[in-house]
């Protein structure tokens, strides 16, 4: 994939993409460890912890490992957050089930995420005991549009509108002797399809709002593949409190490369009556929706609700992005690298509850500076979220 986007940006975009993964693969090492030397047999490749770790796919996953279905919505922002804002991301939602894939699509999705995790993975990283890996498997739509939904042509200086339907499967890497955790995604989706319109449509004709006039101008339109591969390293800072109320804080290294290729850098907190891991929770971890994830494991049973506030902060390093610079497919709007901000801040908080029969739900609202440097387009994102799940024991 990096190749892919070498291929078509300037010869700086191939600098940025190679530095900025880079950064991320070095992040993701454990603290005090240093790589292996990457001399040696394929033999000894395959009986490191490493690679027993990342190529274990769905056929040797550990029996305690979490499953559910978790369904996510991101409705348009003028319903969760502000009701003059009606543009930009404008919505989508994921619909996820956590726990052994069943399907032949999911199992072989994910035993291409493993081969990529096994590939990009320095062999000390899982040295300690005790690792297991947690999967899920995700189907969703991203939606963007300019501010004016009444114009049919194309709205020089504003975002383009763009779309994709997409599916993703995640994996979770956790060992309870390390304070360090790693989640990886593989997304395959279609850019550009007519299908957007039908939906957007739909959802306005439900919510009373302005039609969209404009879709036969999206990116790519008529139907393009793509695909975006991530990882991110979370670490525990600190937990603190009593053991009724207390809080958690960490950050997270992560890098993309694909649809949208970065590498960012964030802080996260939560507080309040908290029963799930310091890891369960990467409200962080977003490509606009949210990176598909397993879900939390279960509390306790008889255990109270579990119900906290949280809040963080990120910030990104993009070298591209198909949403707003197009792809191989001809279309009507895209922008140049240099009209658009390479550094991006990023801000969110919410609220969650979840109670020991396996329910939660989420609210959460997120903002993010202006993508595009000038024009009519060049404002601040802001959009709301409300995701519910259920787990099982």
């Amino acid at each position: 994939m990096e190749a892919f986007f070498c291929w078509r940006s300037p010869i700086r975009y191939c600098w940025a993409v190679t530095l900025l993964f880079g950064l991320l693969l070095v992040l993701s090492s454990p603290r005090g460890r240093a790589a292996e030397s990457a001399a040696g047999s394929q033999t000894a490749e395959r009986d490191s912890s490493c690679w027993q770790t990342t190529s274990g796919a769905v056929a040797e996953v550990t029996p305690s490992e979490p499953s559910g279905v978790g369904a996510g919505i991101v409705l348009d922002e003028h319903l969760l957050t502000d009701g003059q804002r009606d543009e930009d991301y404008n919505g989508g939602g994921e619909l996820t089930v956590s726990g052994p894939h069943t399907t032949l699509l999911g199992r072989g999705l994910d035993r291409a995420l493993g081969f990529i995790d096994q590939t990009t993975c320095p062999r000390a990283r899982f040295e300690l005991p005790g690792w297991t890996t947690a999967h899920a498997f995700a189907a969703g739509i991203l939606i963007f549009t300019p501010r004016d939904l009444t114009a049919s042509g194309v709205v020089a200086g504003d975002r383009p509108y763009a779309s994709e339907f997409f599916l993703s499967v995640g994996r979770r890497y956790t060992s309870p002797s390390n304070s360090v955790v790693y989640d990886s995604s593989l997304t395959v989706g279609v850019l550009g399809l007519p299908a957007a319109d039908s939906v957007q449509s739909f959802l306005h004709r439900l919510t009373d709002s302005t039609q969209p006039q404009g879709w036969s101008h999206q990116i790519s339109a008529g139907g393009e593949p793509t695909a975006r591969y991530s990882a991110a390293r979370q670490e525990l800072i600190v937990e603190s409190g009593d053991k009724a109320w207390h809080g958690d804080s960490k950050w997270t290294a992560a890098g993309s490369v694909g649809t949208v290729t970065e590498a960012s850098v964030a802080l996260s907190a939560r507080w309040g009556r908290i029963e799930s891991p310091w890891w369960a929770f990467a409200p962080e971890e977003n490509m606009y929706v949210q990176e598909t994830q397993p879900v939390a494991p279960m509390i306790a049973t008889g255990a109270p609700a579990e119900v906290f506030a949280f809040a963080g902060v990120r910030a990104k390093a993009r070298a591209y992005n198909a949403f707003l610079q197009g792809q191989f497919r001809a279309s009507d709007l895209t922008y140049s690298e240099s009209s658009l901000n390479p550094l991006l801040g990023e801000a969110w908080a919410g609220v969650e509850m979840r109670t020991s029969s396996g329910w939660a739900i989420q609210y959460l609202a997120r903002w993010e500076s202006p993508e595009l440097r000038s024009g009519v387009g060049s404002r601040s994102i802001i959009w709301g979220s409300i995701e519910v799940a259920k787990s099982f024991r």
